[in-house]
Protein backbone atom coordinates (compact mmCIF):
# COMPACT_ATOMS: atom_id res chain seq x y z
CA UNK A 1 0.00 0.00 0.00
CA UNK A 2 3.04 2.09 0.79
CA UNK A 3 4.55 1.78 -2.31
CA UNK A 4 1.45 2.66 -4.29
CA UNK A 5 0.96 5.62 -2.86
CA UNK A 6 4.32 7.12 -3.50
CA UNK A 7 4.42 7.26 -7.11
CA UNK A 8 0.72 9.04 -6.17
CA UNK A 9 2.20 11.85 -4.03
CA UNK A 10 5.43 12.13 -6.20
CA UNK A 11 3.14 13.29 -9.42
CA UNK A 12 1.31 15.67 -6.99
CA UNK A 13 4.05 17.38 -6.09
CA UNK A 14 5.39 17.35 -9.38
CA UNK A 15 1.88 18.94 -10.69
CA UNK A 16 1.93 21.70 -7.80
CA UNK A 17 5.26 22.33 -8.68
CA UNK A 18 4.92 22.87 -12.39
CA UNK A 19 1.66 24.79 -11.19
CA UNK A 20 3.11 27.22 -9.36
CA UNK A 21 6.30 28.02 -11.81
CA UNK A 22 3.41 28.77 -14.23
CA UNK A 23 1.72 31.19 -11.89
CA UNK A 24 4.81 32.88 -11.05
CA UNK A 25 5.65 33.28 -15.13
CA UNK A 26 2.53 34.37 -15.80
CA UNK A 27 2.72 37.52 -13.23
CA UNK A 28 5.84 38.53 -14.40
CA UNK A 29 5.59 40.80 -17.54
CA UNK A 30 9.51 41.02 -18.66
CA UNK A 31 10.84 43.50 -20.37
CA UNK A 32 14.55 44.15 -21.99
CA UNK A 33 16.09 47.39 -22.20
CA UNK A 34 19.57 48.57 -22.91
CA UNK A 35 21.70 49.16 -20.02
CA UNK A 36 22.67 52.55 -18.19
CA UNK A 37 19.33 53.70 -19.90
CA UNK A 38 16.65 53.08 -17.57
CA UNK A 39 16.80 55.78 -15.10
CA UNK A 40 16.81 58.21 -18.40
CA UNK A 41 13.29 56.37 -19.52
CA UNK A 42 11.68 56.75 -16.15
CA UNK A 43 8.74 58.06 -16.85
CA UNK A 44 7.54 55.76 -19.71
CA UNK A 45 8.53 52.98 -17.35
CA UNK A 46 5.75 54.65 -15.00
CA UNK A 47 3.41 53.80 -17.49
CA UNK A 48 3.43 50.61 -18.56
CA UNK A 49 3.56 50.12 -14.59
CA UNK A 50 0.26 51.81 -14.74
CA UNK A 51 -1.24 49.89 -16.94
CA UNK A 52 -0.72 46.97 -15.22
CA UNK A 53 -1.90 48.48 -11.81
CA UNK A 54 -5.02 49.26 -13.58
CA UNK A 55 -5.19 46.07 -15.37
CA UNK A 56 -7.24 42.44 -14.50
CA UNK A 57 -4.18 40.79 -14.13
CA UNK A 58 -1.87 40.48 -11.07
CA UNK A 59 1.13 41.22 -12.85
CA UNK A 60 4.35 43.20 -11.75
CA UNK A 61 7.22 44.56 -14.39
CA UNK A 62 10.98 42.76 -14.64
CA UNK A 63 13.41 44.68 -16.70
CA UNK A 64 16.52 43.08 -17.91
CA UNK A 65 19.22 45.45 -19.08
CA UNK A 66 21.62 44.01 -21.95
CA UNK A 67 24.60 46.07 -23.09
CA UNK A 68 24.52 47.19 -26.48
CA UNK A 69 20.86 46.45 -27.23
CA UNK A 70 19.72 47.98 -30.27
CA UNK A 71 16.15 48.29 -31.58
CA UNK A 72 16.09 46.01 -34.18
CA UNK A 73 17.81 43.42 -31.72
CA UNK A 74 14.74 44.35 -29.01
CA UNK A 75 12.14 43.85 -31.72
CA UNK A 76 13.98 40.48 -32.61
CA UNK A 77 13.65 39.57 -29.00
CA UNK A 78 10.18 40.16 -28.95
CA UNK A 79 8.94 37.98 -31.95
CA UNK A 80 11.02 35.10 -30.61
CA UNK A 81 8.94 35.27 -26.94
CA UNK A 82 13.01 36.85 -25.18
CA UNK A 83 11.12 39.09 -24.33
CA UNK A 84 6.92 40.49 -22.90
CA UNK A 85 6.65 43.61 -24.11
CA UNK A 86 8.93 46.82 -25.82
CA UNK A 87 8.34 50.45 -25.94
CA UNK A 88 9.38 52.42 -29.04
CA UNK A 89 8.73 55.51 -31.33
CA UNK A 90 6.46 54.69 -34.10
CA UNK A 91 7.43 52.84 -37.32
CA UNK A 92 5.89 51.43 -39.90
CA UNK A 93 7.99 48.42 -39.45
CA UNK A 94 7.03 48.24 -35.81
CA UNK A 95 3.56 48.52 -36.47
CA UNK A 96 3.29 45.82 -39.25
CA UNK A 97 5.16 43.08 -37.07
CA UNK A 98 3.97 43.77 -33.78
CA UNK A 99 1.13 44.27 -31.95
CA UNK A 100 1.03 48.36 -30.98
CA UNK A 101 -1.70 49.87 -27.87
CA UNK A 102 -2.89 52.50 -29.48
CA UNK A 103 -2.31 55.13 -26.88
CA UNK A 104 0.73 57.22 -26.93
CA UNK A 105 2.58 57.01 -24.01
CA UNK A 106 3.90 60.68 -23.61
CA UNK A 107 0.38 62.21 -24.77
CA UNK A 108 2.63 63.11 -28.27
CA UNK A 109 5.58 64.97 -26.49
CA UNK A 110 7.69 62.78 -28.61
CA UNK A 111 6.81 64.59 -31.67
CA UNK A 112 7.90 68.12 -30.18
CA UNK A 113 11.26 68.55 -31.33
CA UNK A 114 13.08 71.20 -29.92
CA UNK A 115 17.12 71.82 -31.26
CA UNK A 116 20.67 71.58 -29.86
CA UNK A 117 23.21 73.55 -32.02
CA UNK A 118 26.68 74.52 -31.23
CA UNK A 119 27.25 78.35 -29.69
CA UNK A 120 28.59 79.74 -32.87
CA UNK A 121 25.62 78.86 -34.89
CA UNK A 122 23.33 80.90 -32.72
CA UNK A 123 23.25 83.88 -34.48
CA UNK A 124 22.56 82.50 -37.83
CA UNK A 125 19.70 80.18 -36.44
CA UNK A 126 18.07 83.19 -34.63
CA UNK A 127 16.62 84.39 -38.05
CA UNK A 128 14.92 81.59 -38.56
CA UNK A 129 10.87 82.56 -38.67
CA UNK A 130 9.86 80.55 -41.20
CA UNK A 131 9.82 76.17 -41.93
CA UNK A 132 11.44 77.96 -45.32
CA UNK A 133 14.33 79.56 -42.92
CA UNK A 134 14.05 76.21 -40.92
CA UNK A 135 14.83 74.05 -44.15
CA UNK A 136 18.24 75.58 -45.23
CA UNK A 137 19.82 73.78 -42.37
CA UNK A 138 21.06 70.14 -42.22
CA UNK A 139 19.62 68.75 -38.94
CA UNK A 140 21.57 65.62 -37.40
CA UNK A 141 19.18 62.16 -36.27
CA UNK A 142 19.40 58.80 -35.00
CA UNK A 143 20.30 56.40 -38.04
CA UNK A 144 17.16 54.57 -37.21
CA UNK A 145 15.36 57.64 -35.70
CA UNK A 146 11.48 57.38 -37.31
CA UNK A 147 11.64 61.20 -36.99
CA UNK A 148 14.70 61.29 -39.69
CA UNK A 149 12.28 59.63 -42.14
CA UNK A 150 9.44 61.95 -40.90
CA UNK A 151 11.40 65.02 -41.96
CA UNK A 152 13.12 63.78 -44.82
CA UNK A 153 9.84 63.16 -46.55
CA UNK A 154 8.95 66.48 -45.97
CA UNK A 155 11.87 68.25 -47.47
CA UNK A 156 14.52 68.64 -44.83
CA UNK A 157 18.26 67.71 -44.98
CA UNK A 158 18.96 65.10 -42.37
CA UNK A 159 22.44 63.82 -41.57
CA UNK A 160 21.78 60.70 -40.48
CA UNK A 161 24.02 58.91 -37.83
CA UNK A 162 24.88 56.26 -34.44
CA UNK A 163 23.01 58.03 -31.11
CA UNK A 164 26.27 57.66 -29.76
CA UNK A 165 28.31 59.78 -32.41
CA UNK A 166 25.62 62.34 -32.84
CA UNK A 167 27.03 65.28 -29.93
CA UNK A 168 30.47 64.48 -30.90
CA UNK A 169 29.33 65.64 -34.35
CA UNK A 170 27.56 68.28 -33.23
CA UNK A 171 30.19 69.65 -31.32
CA UNK A 172 32.46 69.56 -34.37
CA UNK A 173 29.70 71.28 -36.36
CA UNK A 174 29.10 68.37 -38.77
CA UNK A 175 26.07 69.64 -38.82
CA UNK A 176 24.53 73.07 -37.38
CA UNK A 177 21.35 70.87 -35.49
CA UNK A 178 20.43 68.44 -33.73
CA UNK A 179 16.83 67.33 -32.87
CA UNK A 180 15.53 66.05 -29.71
CA UNK A 181 12.09 66.28 -28.11
CA UNK A 182 11.90 69.09 -25.97
CA UNK A 183 11.62 66.97 -22.70
CA UNK A 184 14.19 65.00 -23.92
CA UNK A 185 16.38 67.87 -23.91
CA UNK A 186 15.40 69.87 -20.98
CA UNK A 187 16.27 66.71 -19.14
CA UNK A 188 19.63 66.01 -21.30
CA UNK A 189 21.33 69.64 -21.67
CA UNK A 190 23.41 69.72 -18.07
CA UNK A 191 25.03 66.77 -18.06
CA UNK A 192 25.78 67.35 -21.73
CA UNK A 193 26.76 70.70 -21.65
CA UNK A 194 29.55 69.40 -18.91
CA UNK A 195 31.12 67.39 -21.68
CA UNK A 196 30.43 69.84 -24.37
CA UNK A 197 30.36 73.20 -22.98
CA UNK A 198 29.43 74.74 -26.51
CA UNK A 199 26.84 72.79 -26.50
CA UNK A 200 23.11 75.41 -26.04
CA UNK A 201 19.35 74.85 -26.74
CA UNK A 202 18.29 77.32 -29.92
CA UNK A 203 15.64 79.40 -27.90
CA UNK A 204 12.64 80.25 -30.01
CA UNK A 205 12.00 77.73 -32.79
CA UNK A 206 10.29 73.98 -32.17
CA UNK A 207 8.81 71.70 -34.90
CA UNK A 208 5.97 69.28 -34.40
CA UNK A 209 4.72 66.67 -35.81
CA UNK A 210 2.16 63.66 -34.70
CA UNK A 211 4.20 61.00 -33.03
CA UNK A 212 5.26 58.97 -30.12
CA UNK A 213 6.54 56.01 -27.81
CA UNK A 214 4.26 53.14 -28.09
CA UNK A 215 4.25 49.90 -26.09
CA UNK A 216 4.51 46.87 -28.23
CA UNK A 217 4.12 43.17 -27.76
CA UNK A 218 4.35 40.61 -30.31
CA UNK A 219 1.89 38.88 -33.08
CA UNK A 220 -0.60 36.92 -31.68
CA UNK A 221 -1.14 37.60 -27.81
CA UNK A 222 -4.13 39.83 -28.29
CA UNK A 223 -4.33 38.88 -24.75
CA UNK A 224 -2.15 41.31 -23.63
CA UNK A 225 -2.52 43.69 -25.91
CA UNK A 226 -6.02 44.17 -24.62
CA UNK A 227 -4.49 44.17 -21.09
CA UNK A 228 -2.58 46.78 -21.15
CA UNK A 229 -4.93 48.79 -23.54
CA UNK A 230 -7.87 48.25 -20.91
CA UNK A 231 -5.30 49.35 -18.40
CA UNK A 232 -4.51 52.44 -19.89
CA UNK A 233 -8.13 53.43 -20.38
CA UNK A 234 -8.69 53.34 -16.91
CA UNK A 235 -5.53 55.23 -15.87
CA UNK A 236 -6.90 57.62 -17.87
CA UNK A 237 -10.56 57.49 -16.84
CA UNK A 238 -9.33 57.68 -13.23
CA UNK A 239 -6.63 60.35 -14.09
CA UNK A 240 -3.94 58.47 -12.87
CA UNK A 241 -2.36 58.88 -16.29
CA UNK A 242 -2.82 62.72 -16.08
CA UNK A 243 -1.31 62.68 -13.04
CA UNK A 244 1.58 61.01 -14.04
CA UNK A 245 2.46 62.76 -17.28
CA UNK A 246 1.59 66.09 -15.19
CA UNK A 247 4.45 65.46 -12.02
CA UNK A 248 7.21 64.14 -14.41
CA UNK A 249 9.73 66.80 -14.27
CA UNK A 250 10.49 66.84 -17.68
CA UNK A 251 7.48 67.05 -19.12
CA UNK A 252 6.28 69.55 -16.90
CA UNK A 253 9.72 71.98 -17.79
CA UNK A 254 9.34 71.32 -21.75
CA UNK A 255 5.51 71.91 -21.53
CA UNK A 256 6.28 75.44 -20.02
CA UNK A 257 9.22 76.50 -22.31
CA UNK A 258 7.00 75.48 -25.14
CA UNK A 259 4.40 77.52 -24.24
CA UNK A 260 6.86 80.58 -24.40
CA UNK A 261 8.51 79.76 -27.71
CA UNK A 262 7.45 82.17 -30.33
CA UNK A 263 7.94 80.10 -33.29
CA UNK A 264 6.58 76.22 -33.39
CA UNK A 265 6.09 74.76 -36.72
CA UNK A 266 3.95 71.92 -37.54
CA UNK A 267 4.22 69.16 -40.27
CA UNK A 268 2.69 66.39 -41.56
CA UNK A 269 4.18 62.95 -40.88
CA UNK A 270 3.63 60.56 -43.79
CA UNK A 271 4.60 57.28 -41.93
CA UNK A 272 1.63 57.04 -39.49
CA UNK A 273 -0.99 53.96 -40.79
CA UNK A 274 -4.58 55.12 -40.39
CA UNK A 275 -5.03 53.66 -37.35
CA UNK A 276 -2.49 55.72 -35.51
CA UNK A 277 -3.06 58.65 -37.54
CA UNK A 278 -6.95 58.39 -36.00
CA UNK A 279 -5.81 57.69 -32.30
CA UNK A 280 -8.14 59.85 -30.46
CA UNK A 281 -7.54 63.55 -29.87
CA UNK A 282 -7.84 63.60 -26.14
CA UNK A 283 -4.57 61.35 -25.66
CA UNK A 284 -2.73 63.62 -27.40
CA UNK A 285 -1.61 66.99 -25.97
CA UNK A 286 -3.03 69.75 -27.79
CA UNK A 287 -5.44 68.19 -29.45
CA UNK A 288 -3.97 68.42 -33.05
CA UNK A 289 -7.16 68.61 -35.29
CA UNK A 290 -5.05 69.24 -38.49
CA UNK A 291 -4.76 66.49 -41.03
CA UNK A 292 -1.44 65.76 -40.84
CA UNK A 293 -1.60 64.32 -45.00
CA UNK A 294 -3.24 68.13 -46.00
CA UNK A 295 -1.02 70.26 -47.51
CA UNK A 296 -1.30 73.58 -45.22
CA UNK A 297 -0.38 76.88 -45.36
CA UNK A 298 0.02 79.78 -43.32
CA UNK A 299 -0.62 82.61 -45.82
CA UNK A 300 -4.02 83.85 -45.54
CA UNK A 301 -6.67 82.35 -47.77
CA UNK A 302 -7.27 86.06 -49.53
CA UNK A 303 -3.30 85.92 -50.17
CA UNK A 304 -2.78 84.02 -53.24
CA UNK A 305 0.90 84.78 -54.02
CA UNK A 306 2.18 82.82 -51.04
CA UNK A 307 4.07 79.40 -51.90
CA UNK A 308 1.82 76.18 -52.14
CA UNK A 309 3.82 74.46 -49.07
CA UNK A 310 4.69 77.53 -46.75
CA UNK A 311 4.65 76.07 -42.99
CA UNK A 312 2.45 76.56 -40.38
CA UNK A 313 3.48 78.62 -37.32
CA UNK A 314 1.85 78.44 -34.24
CA UNK A 315 1.71 80.75 -31.11
CA UNK A 316 0.33 79.61 -28.05
CA UNK A 317 -2.62 81.52 -26.83
CA UNK A 318 -4.11 81.27 -22.92
CA UNK A 319 -5.42 77.65 -23.10
CA UNK A 320 -2.01 75.97 -23.37
CA UNK A 321 -3.52 72.84 -25.24
CA UNK A 322 -5.36 75.49 -27.89
CA UNK A 323 -3.17 77.63 -30.62
CA UNK A 324 -3.76 80.02 -33.51
CA UNK A 325 -2.49 79.86 -36.74
CA UNK A 326 -0.55 83.06 -37.82
CA UNK A 327 1.47 83.82 -41.35
CA UNK A 328 5.07 85.06 -40.64
CA UNK A 329 7.12 86.08 -44.01
CA UNK A 330 10.84 86.93 -43.82
CA UNK A 331 13.35 86.58 -46.62
CA UNK A 332 15.75 83.36 -47.28
CA UNK A 333 18.85 82.92 -44.87
CA UNK A 334 22.15 84.06 -46.38
CA UNK A 335 23.78 83.53 -43.55
CA UNK A 336 27.23 81.74 -43.43
CA UNK A 337 27.57 78.90 -40.75
CA UNK A 338 30.75 77.73 -38.92
CA UNK A 339 30.86 74.02 -40.72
Amino acid sequence: MQKKLRPTIIGILASFLFFAGNVAQAETLNIAFPSGLKELFKYEFNVIELALENSDADMSLNVTEIDGLSGSRLVEMLKAGETDVIFGGYSPQRNESLLQINIPMTRGMLGHRVFMTHHDNLDALLRIKTLADLKQFCIGAGSDWPDADIMEQNGFCVDRAPRNRLWDMLENKRFPLLTRAAHEAFRELPDLQRKYPDLVLVPDISLVYKFDFFIYVRKGNAQLQQLLTTGLERAYASGAFMKNFESDPSISHALAELSRLPYTFTIRNPILDPTTQNIDPKYWHGNLEFDTYQNRSSCPKTKITCPEQEGINMRSITDPSRSYLTATKTPALSVALSY
